[in-house]
């Protein structure tokens, strides 16, 4: 669809304050004072687990915003009066299936306020079950799936015939086995640490290697999960860096969890079933394989469990990442 004019549509962070704010300015204006809802039943626990959409006017005025929730259900859709029927409540939403569809969403739901529901329906959603009330409101409850993206044309990833055994006990040791486990990659890496330090990532070749996956496709992700970012923002990181450069595909997200924080090891694993290992964090000796499905799926579960109960690094937000 075109893109109306007189106003842009971002996906913005509930963490940052001022876009915290600017979110909220809009729902207090829609729901709170215009629908009476009472502003407790507008905050709940999934705000900050949530990603949020806002949409501006060109002076930078919010007017629109919603949100889409780790279970897949679309909500807090609002717009201002005197912005209504101007397209502002589409891009909100096209945008909310786009991020839908980015994280595979099979569906989305939404409990749309009944004189809503037409909106919705315009937009590929189905009513299920009968209206109920909420805050007061009618409501229906509607779900509507989502398209995956299809497929690249690509040659399938064939295992490595002959898997190199990976294997390090001093640092050079460690630069090394990472560099060859790297050069294996095909389009996406993944690391767990408890802190980004020099010796990580930070060498030359390494750096050319990220960057390739970086630059390689649809399907390039760099993703990584690190407690301390303490020195790396101090004393400067090549893979910030790059990152910055390279936001749309490299994430850092830092874990919460209390079980997840006393976690001393550190691993890297590679989209060819590679994977390096290092059972102290702390000390560079470290085993791994170039192809290695079974310790590469345990590995990625890990990671996958940890990355989904995480939150991005605020102090990356100031930089671009």
């Amino acid at each position: 669809m075109a893109i109306p004019a007189g106003f842009h549509v971002e996906v913005r962070d509930w963490v940052n304050a001022s876009e915290r704010e600017a979110l909220l300015a809009v729902r207090d204006a829609v729901f709170v004072l215009e629908q009476r809802v009472p502003v407790e039943l507008d905050r709940d626990e999934d705000d900050p687990l949530s990603v949020h959409v806002l949409a501006r006017a060109l002076d930078g005025t919010p007017i629109g915003s919603g949100r889409l929730a780790p279970d897949g259900r679309i909500g807090r859709m609002a717009v201002v009066g005197g912005w209504r029927g101007r397209g502002v409540g589409t891009m909100l939403l096209q945008t909310l299936l786009e991020l839908a569809r980015t994280r595979k969403f099979e569906s989305v739901t939404v409990h749309a306020q009944q004189d809503a529901a037409p909106f919705y329906l315009r937009h590929g959603f189905e009513q299920e079950g009968e209206p109920f009330e909420e805050a007061g409101i009618a409501h229906v409850h509607m779900r509507r799936r989502i398209d995956p993206f299809a497929e690249p044309d690509r040659p399938p990833l064939t295992p490595a015939r002959q898997p190199i055994h990976l294997q390090a006990s001093t640092r050079e040791e460690l630069i090394a086995v990472t560099q060859t486990l790297l050069s294996g990659a095909r389009h996406s890496m993944c690391v767990r640490v408890r802190e980004l330090h020099p010796i990580l990532l930070n060498d030359t070749a390494s750096l050319v290697q990220l960057r390739r996956l970086a630059i390689s496709g649809r399907g390039a992700s760099l993703r990584v999960i690190a407690q301390d970012l303490t020195r790396a923002l101090r004393e400067g990181s090549r893979l910030l860096q790059l990152a910055q450069r390279l936001s749309s595909v490299i994430e850092i997200r830092r874990p919460v969890e209390p079980a997840d924080l006393a976690y001393r090891s550190a691993f890297m694993c590679v989209d060819t079933q590679g994977y390096l290992f290092r059972p102290v964090e702390s000390e560079m000796a470290a085993t791994g394989s170039t192809y290695a499905p079974g310790r590469h799926a345990e590995l990625m579960r890990l990671f996958e469990e940890v990355w989904n109960r995480s939150e991005p690094w605020p102090e990356l937000h100031a930089l671009g990442v």
